[in-house]
């Protein structure tokens, strides 16, 4: 964490700059997502922040949550329990069709002074409430955790090229080791087979929720 407030207005728009980047970079093709890209379904729900976890749709006003995901510092925790809500909504879409359409359906922020209109329309669900804080984390949470790891992933390659933030630099360097995770996370998001590696026999077997 940085020590003087005057830096704060600075390092909101470094990460503001570098996810609006991200996302315009989506459009481009045959981009290596393993070198730092983030994936493409953030893009096809129309968001302008990319973001890692299922049925997240940042809008143009959930500025509160790219702010506090600029200070957001993933742990092997908070990272796990990220995971299993991501997993636990993947279930619910998988057994309930009218959840499923809602999850895939972007949050409507056009038009209106609405403000976090993203984080509001995961909260306004029961059911996808109900799995995320079933699995121990908070909605809010859940959704400043997606932006942080979407910001970091970009630059898992070279974390020190990260912009200036509190913690998108410690971010990289943590994802570095859950690149499988990170898979894992996009095949969710895209609504494809999940791919998992186990160590003792090192192939890969397919997992639907």
């Amino acid at each position: 964490m940085l020590n003087t407030p005057k830096h704060g207005p600075r390092l909101i728009a470094a990460l503001a700059a570098t996810m609006l980047l991200a996302a315009c970079s989506n459009r481009a093709k045959n981009r290596d997502t393993a070198a730092g890209q983030v994936d493409t379904a953030a893009m096809r729900t129309g968001a302008t922040t990319p973001a890692a976890g299922p049925g997240v749709h940042v809008t143009g006003t959930d500025g509160k949550s790219v702010t506090r995901a600029m200070r957001y510092e993933l742990t092997p925790q908070n990272f796990s329990t990220f995971l299993a809500a991501a997993d636990s909504l993947v279930a619910i879409q998988a057994r309930d069709p009218a959840t499923r359409r809602y999850l895939t359906q972007p949050a409507i922020d056009s038009g209106t002074l609405r403000t976090d209109a993203g984080l509001k329309y995961l909260e306004a669900n029961d059911a996808v409430s109900r799995a995320i804080v079933g699995a121990g984390m908070s909605v809010k949470d859940y959704f400043v955790a997606s932006i942080a790891i979407a910001a970091a992933e970009r630059f898992i390659a070279d974390p020190k090229s990260a912009p200036p933030t509190p913690s998108l630099t410690k971010n990289a360097e943590f994802l570095r080791a859950h690149k499988l995770d990170l898979d894992r996370l996009r095949a969710e998001r895209e609504g494809n087979p999940v791919i998992t590696s186990t160590p003792a026999t090192d192939t890969a077997s397919k997992r639907q929720p």
